[in-house]
């Protein structure tokens, strides 16, 4: 029985030793990333808001952030724009996860120096080498 249970969890791997903070006000999407991330090794951080995002980033310094856009208190596209116009964390790396696709919204996200942005629901697999990718950029 517990064969099957880690099959179907998948295996563990070694901690990587990053830490990437999830802003996401879903409950859904927050397990949904949550389980991804520790599951490739990644500690995973979680703020459901915007200005809890902020809070977090400046407190633990994560190596980085996958943001939501639409949130209550403050919205990730405004988290991005206090986090990237502070010396502290303006060099974390922003993922952006979220369901409003149109041009606008994709352009403000770039506006703001996101790394990318993936729709939701997003692809477990396509996530992580988007996270990769951002890491390997900001060590380069």
């Amino acid at each position: 029985m517990l064969g099957k249970l880690k099959n179907i969890f998948g295996r563990q791997v070694p901690d990587k030793g990053l830490t990437v903070l999830v802003v996401e006000d879903s409950q859904v999407d927050q397990r949904l990333v949550v389980a991804t991330l520790e599951r490739a090794g990644y500690k995973a951080l979680l703020a459901e808001n915007g200005q809890a995002g902020v809070d977090m980033a400046k407190a633990q310094k994560p190596d980085l952030i996958l943001m939501d856009c639409e949130m209550p208190v403050m919205g990730g596209v405004a988290a991005c724009e206090v986090l990237k116009e502070d010396e502290q964390t303006k060099n974390i790396p922003v993922i952006f996860l979220t369901s409003l696709d149109t041009p606008k919204n994709v352009v403000d996200c770039f506006e703001k120096d996101a790394e990318n942005f993936l729709t939701k629901p997003v692809n477990p697999s396509l996530l992580l080498k988007e996270i990769e990718g951002s890491l390997k950029r900001k060590t380069s």
